[in-house]
């Protein structure tokens, strides 16, 4: 008898367990009888403000965008431009009218803040597009393809570096094939120079100019560019055959030509360093 007594509390704990266990599943896993519980992910909530399709240059706003858009143009104060970039990938096709995807993408964005903001001054917004490695999964969801710069109006006459990556961008003055003295420029070329002799990179560098004056001119004021750049590395020891030179002139733009800054964006001479294959 004092055996079972003993067995007693053991058994009312069990009980007691299994009533909890049922109590939890029905009514608060409002699950029950022969269903089987299923555990829910937890909510992903996308907050990119602008997002685009494959192959598409229509942006899709979220509810994110006004309060973004707000911050940007927040900023765009005197003496200041807005720069939308629109990205692209190299499998996009070009839509008619634009040079490439990015081109359109970062057009459409700017109808969209000029419609959405009527007072804004559209010369403070210039478009341009930068090739970008194809995002994870961008052919079947959406992606983000934009980027937004709050620059300073930059004089017609200065030079300016951009580098992303492995390219480099040389922005020219208006119809010159030299840039104009500035120790900045000599400062990186100096430094690219000094790179190349410590490893076996090539470089291809291209000239490109804005849209004034004829395609011809325009094809022969982009070689010079380039073959001037080159030059330039020759003269501080990289041997010519590891440098390719070559002219886009008018023809690849990366920016709006019909503003000041779209054309000077497109003044440019652009390098891309190439590791060398192994054989």
């Amino acid at each position: 008898m004092s055996s079972r007594l003993a067995l007693l509390p053991i058994a009312l704990f069990v009980l007691w367990a299994v009533v909890c266990q049922q109590w939890y599943v029905c009514h608060i896993k409002q699950v029950c009888g022969d269903k089987t519980i299923v555990e829910s992910p937890p909510p992903t909530t996308d907050n990119r403000p602008i997002v685009f399709s494959w192959s598409s240059a229509d942006p899709e706003t979220r509810t994110t965008w006004q309060a973004y858009r707000d911050s940007i143009l927040a900023k765009l104060t005197e003496g200041k431009l807005l720069e939308i970039v629109g990205l692209y990938s190299k499998d996009e096709a070009a839509p008619d009218g634009y040079t490439n995807m990015g081109l359109a993408r970062a057009a459409k964005i700017k109808e969209r803040l000029l419609a959405e903001v009527p007072k804004l001054n559209p010369e403070l917004i210039a478009v341009t597009s930068r090739l970008v490695n194809e995002p994870p999964d961008a052919r079947t969801g959406k992606f983000a393809a934009a980027a937004f710069n709050i620059k300073d109006k930059a004089k017609e006459d200065t030079v300016e570096i951009v580098e992303v990556d492995n390219t480099i961008t040389i922005l020219f003055p208006y119809a010159k094939s030299v840039k104009e003295a500035d120790p900045r420029v000599d400062e990186y070329l100096e430094k690219l120079a000094k790179r190349l002799l410590q490893t076996e990179e090539t470089v291809a560098i291209t000239g490109h100019t804005d849209d004034s004056g004829t395609v011809p001119f325009n094809q022969q004021l982009g070689l010079e560019r380039a073959k001037h750049v080159q030059d330039i590395l020759i003269s501080k020891g990289v041997k010519k055959e590891r440098l390719s030179i070559d002219s886009k002139g008018e023809l690849m733009p990366v920016a709006d030509n019909t503003t000041e800054e779209g054309s000077r964006l497109n003044r440019r001479v652009v390098l891309v360093l190439n590791k060398k294959e192994l054989s």
